[in-house]
């Protein structure tokens, strides 16, 4: 099973794409060539185009782990999230040479996928041992001295959640085990689809979902939008560390096909009731996906810059094939129970 965190459950080396989807990022790869030949490039669009090498032609025919080598690597060895070239394009940031986590999983993901052995993805373990802060939380404190209370937890929960997977990988998580757990389940109730899925799935790593929020699927509930799921609730939104409303007349709830996707997730882990109003919800959106194949938005995690940018990415693409391609023929008779 080929598969990436952010879009859960998806196998990479089953998903058959959808006609549109296919042209959509086989013209996608196509418009980055000259930029990845120039060493224009982030360790995100490095994934993205390993994904969607995958799903067209079965294989890389890129060699992306060799582009991590020579461009995405500090003089220390370091993973970079950004290329020089790539830091000059980035508008008013001058800090492009940092290795925040996402960087890291996403050099350590390349790198296993293209058969890298236990020992040689080792310095990657090595280096998120010495982000764990004393606290539990999993970041480099050189990308950013922002307090953890003030950090999105969709930020810092993502950031946990790719560590503790690289330390279980590793056998390297026993140590740190009871600190991340009594993290993990002190959290309040986020409020965010995003938080709350990598919340469980660092959980399901750690082999401790039953330290789950006991409403964790309260969140399904309030980020109902559109034709599916949306990161946050515009109606609850506050300020996530002062509590305070926030400017809303301008925002609107957009459905997501990853947010989509983090719900099917965090549903999967509560009661039947929840899995049958997620399936139906989403059996709809493959429907409507069907006939508006590009009623896709560019997914958010609520005031922070997500690792793959601004615009409609692969990501979105991938998720909404896979939506269509699992739920446009779901059968609510079919589904089993899970309490």
């Amino acid at each position: 099973m080929i598969e990436y965190i952010i879009l859960p459950d998806v196998d990479f080396s089953e998903l058959r794409l959808l006609p549109h989807y296919r042209q959509w990022l086989v013209d996608w790869l196509k418009s980055i060539e000259g930029e990845v030949e120039d060493g224009v490039i982030s360790t995100s669009l490095c994934v993205q185009g390993v994904l969607a090498e995958i799903l067209i032609y079965g294989k890389c025919r890129t060699d992306w782990n060799g582009i991590l080598q020579v461009y995405l690597k500090n003089d220390l060895g370091k993973p970079l999230a950004y290329s020089k070239e790539y830091g000059k394009k980035l508008y008013r940031f001058n800090q492009w040479e940092q290795s925040p986590i996402h960087a890291v999983y996403a050099h350590w993901w390349i790198e296993k996928l293209t058969g890298a052995s236990k020992k040689e993805l080792s310095s990657h373990s090595h280096f998120i041992e010495e982000l764990v802060q004393p606290s539990g939380w999993i970041y480099n404190p050189e990308v950013s001295k922002t307090n953890p209370r003030t950090r999105m937890k969709s930020e810092l929960m993502m950031s946990l959640a790719m560590g503790i997977e690289i330390l279980t990988y590793h056998d390297s998580v026993v140590e740190k085990k009871g600190l991340f757990e009594a993290l993990l389940s002190s959290v309040p109730m986020t409020g965010y689809l995003s938080a709350e899925y990598f919340r469980l799935r660092a959980l399901d790593y750690l082999g401790m979902i039953h330290l789950a929020p006991s409403n964790v699927s309260d969140v399904i509930t309030i980020c109902e939008a559109g034709e599916g799921f949306c990161d946050f609730s515009i109606a609850s939104k506050v300020d996530d560390y002062m509590g305070t409303a926030k400017r809303v007349s301008r925002d609107k709830a957009l459905h997501s096909a990853i947010s989509s996707l983090h719900a099917n997730y965090i549903a999967a882990r509560c009661g039947s009731d929840i899995v049958n109003m997620v399936n139906s919800k989403l059996r709809a959106f493959g429907k409507h996906l069907l006939s508006r194949p590009f009623d896709i938005q560019a997914f958010r995690m609520r005031d922070i810059d997500v690792p793959f940018g601004t615009d409609v990415s692969a990501f979105e693409v991938m998720g909404a094939s896979y939506i269509v391609s699992k739920w446009k023929d779901y059968d609510e008779t079919r589904t089993t129970t899970n309490t």
